[in-house]
């Protein structure tokens, strides 16, 4: 527990099993003031918890001190009847022993808050915001999307049940904090800075944000909580955690973009790539457990340092199932589960075997009888990810192309042989004797895809002749993984920037979503790329040509629907990271302008970072609100780990120009178009076939043979 500032009674702490003391009398508890954390040592080790032995019972006695500035403590200027309190008074709080209750049940309220309240369309579920009175009409927006959210649950369960019973109370909590306790279910807090909703100063980033943490929490709620009468119990917690992140995105998805009126559903697409990708920024060091190794470790208990990995990760892998089986499938197969299990036990084995059940028509349907279930159990069972080495045998009639896989790392360790049961999916131009040409499976999986030199320049040319020939997820996943090849020190970097020579016509958000993230894998500690300040600064260079078209086009863009803001909001802040000077001279003159006018606040962050980085100098918090305060924050962030890397990588000396076959004679050059328009250009109809090949997600020990 937390125990900061507190006087504990040396023996007052009991830890009763019945009328039996366990704690030790020679060493009954310590206090550890740098973490402060508060441990109590038992002579006898707890038992695992079941329903038919008696609980433990803690009992402790203890003053706490306050201070104005303490944490989570507001301190009143009123006395109870009205009155003003004099500067040098101060209240007593007297405590009695409260009746045994679990830790998300207990709330205090002691303010001037009041409520508003929306009603689900389907069943009595009510959601209740709590706020200060002055500030309510800032948070319809919330009220109104968790109102939406809980009807979009209601329609993807197929049965009109509550989500619990009694309001849900939403508590906006006057401080900074890290997400909802997770615990809860019928009182929710959260910082109110992730609650409310200002024009003027909430950015779309922090509307994102603020929307997915509710969805995910709903999604918590509806698989199962402590408040049903019969209540739902996950074996694994950490499965729960990731199956309730894939429904986050899934509600987002269908909130942005589905038409529930027609019936119809939305796959969750560039939601997909953003968990994989935060999943995968953790998931290559070696020391990275797998995710089965949690086993039934409470949510709560989950390291701060594993969180993204197993919320991210596990909902990467059931995306990818996802798309293997089918969308309608597969969801049909998992609200039937949930719905089959209510008031029991849910374990991962049990939902997998109930997935073969519900998904697999016939064993032919899968190479090598590969069911999901087989698929699931080799991605959860190991840790990390693999990359799939392609090769294409040119030589053979027909073409062959052979696929071997093994751990992916940026470093040197850990770089070993994995089996990862990989779904693949491949793009052919001639669909001759194709067995499943006509019933396409679009997947994308937990997995980077590195090809020989040859293919890499006929992809790079197909991207520069037509880059809309290939889906926007797949250009997403192309350039995410040139960066990250690049990183590791598995692709050269003149076949990189070959590659991505083409994102000066890319207009994706999708795709620069994956690009920015991609540029980011550049400053991994210790990476193969042996990255230096003149590398670095030699890809700066290459990606601001590349953005700069972009940047303009967006910032003189008055477009204020949500997906073109956070589109603006994400380049117009990769530009000036980049040190892309029209973007700096912007935020110039928006710090001349501050006195007569607020900053835009979708730019916000990026102002705060462009003000320090160039002239040194803190903006200060004076004035701030929360919202503000956070994209401060997380400027300063930014800037420290920038610096840091900075400061660490050695200067290095230019890289020599490389020397480009011509049809006459070899010349030195730096444009990477040339490179592959001399190098692909070639007779024969054999490159337009192979630069549509794309190995995606079957399983990878198995040769293709392309007619």
């Amino acid at each position: 527990m937390d125990a900061r500032d507190l006087d504990i009674r040396r023996d007052s702490i009991k830890v009763l099993d019945g009328d039996l003391d366990l704690v030790n009398k020679h060493r009954p508890y310590e206090v550890d003031k740098v973490r402060g954390k508060l441990y109590i040592y038992l002579d006898d080790s707890l038992k695992q918890y079941n329903v038919h032995k008696t609980q433990y019972l803690l009992k402790m006695s203890f003053n706490k001190r306050l201070k104005k500035e303490s944490d989570g403590i507001f301190i009143l200027d009123y006395n109870e009847d009205g009155s003003t309190k004099a500067s040098n008074d101060y209240q007593i709080y007297e405590y009695i022993p409260s009746p045994q209750v679990a830790l998300y049940q207990v709330g205090f309220h002691h303010s001037n808050f009041g409520n508003r309240r929306v009603l689900a369309t389907k069943t009595n579920d009510t959601l209740i915001i709590w706020a200060p009175i002055s500030t309510l009409q800032n948070y319809n927006y919330i009220l109104q999307f968790g109102e939406s959210i809980i009807n979009l649950i209601h329609e993807y369960a197929t049965v009109n049940r509550p989500l619990v019973y009694g309001p849900i109370n939403l508590v906006a909590v006057p401080s900074i904090l890290n997400g909802y306790e997770i615990g809860s279910w019928n009182l929710l807090t959260n910082g109110d800075n992730r609650l409310m909703y200002i024009p003027q100063v909430t950015s779309i980033k922090q509307m994102e944000l603020m929307k997915f943490e509710l969805a995910q929490q709903l999604s918590r709620i509806w698989l199962g909580n402590p408040g049903e009468p019969e209540r739902t119990r996950w074996k694994e917690e950490w499965f729960k955690e990731g199956v309730a992140t894939y429904l986050a995105y899934y509600l987002l998805a269908q909130y942005n973009h589905g038409d529930q009126s027609l019936g119809q559903s939305s796959t969750i697409g560039k939601y997909g790539l953003e968990m994989k990708h935060k999943a995968m920024l953790v998931d290559w060091y070696h020391s990275t457990p797998a995710l089965a190794t949690f086993n039934r470790t409470l949510a709560i208990e989950i390291p701060s340092r594993y969180k993204s990995l197993v919320t991210m990760k596990t909902a990467s892998i059931l995306w990818m199932v996802e798309n293997w089986l089918g969308s309608e499938k597969f969801h049909k197969a998992l609200v039937r589960y949930i719905n089959s299990r209510r008031g029991k036990y849910i374990s991962l084995e049990d939902f997998m075997i109930n997935l073969d059940q519900d998904t697999v028509e016939c064993l032919h349907q899968f190479f090598n009888g590969s069911t999901a279930s087989r698929v699931l159990k080799s991605w959860f069972h190991q840790a990390g990810y693999p990359i799939i080495n392609v090769q294409v045998l040119r030589d053979r009639n027909p073409n062959v192309i052979l696929l071997k896989q093994r751990q992916f790392s940026f470093t040197n360790l850990n770089r070993v042989d994995s089996n990862y049961l990989i779904p693949v999916s491949y793009i052919m131009q001639n669909n001759e004797n194709c067995f499943n040409c006509y019933q396409p499976r679009f997947t994308i999986g937990y997995y980077r895809v590195n090809y020989d030199t040859y293919t890499w320049r006929l992809i790079a040319k197909t991207l520069k002749e037509d880059h809309l020939a290939i889906d926007e997820l797949n250009r997403a996943q192309i350039v995410n993984d040139v960066f990250a090849l690049f990183s590791a020190g598995d692709l050269d970097v003149n076949i990189a920037m070959t590659v991505l020579d083409y994102l000066n016509e890319e207009l994706s958000d999708i795709v620069w979503d994956a690009a920015v993230d991609g540029f980011d894998l550049l400053k991994i500690d210790g990476a193969n790329c042996h990255m230096t300040k003149t590398l670095y600064q030699e890809w700066q260079e290459f990606m601001r040509s590349k953005v700069a078209a972009l940047y303009k086009r967006l910032i003189d863009n008055r477009e204020q629907r949500p997906n073109i803001r956070l589109f603006r909001s994400i380049v117009v802040d990769f530009a000036c990271t980049l040190r892309h000077q029209p973007c700096l001279n912007y935020m110039k003159t928006t710090r001349a302008h501050l006195e007569k006018q607020r900053i835009n606040p979708d730019f916000s962050e990026t102002f705060y970072y462009v003000l320090e980085s160039e002239s040194n100098l803190n903006y200060g918090s004076e004035g701030l609100n929360r919202c503000e305060l956070e994209e401060k924050i997380n400027a300063e962030h930014k800037l420290r780990e920038q610096n840091r890397f900075l400061y660490r990588i050695p200067t290095g000396t230019p890289r020599p120009q490389e020397l480009l076959r011509s049809t006459t004679e070899f010349v030195p050059t730096t444009e990477s178009s040339t490179t592959a328009q001399t190098l692909v250009a070639e007779p024969g109809g054999s490159a337009s076939i192979m630069s549509s090949l794309f190995v995606m997600i079957l399983l990878v020990t198995i040769t293709i043979i392309i007619r």
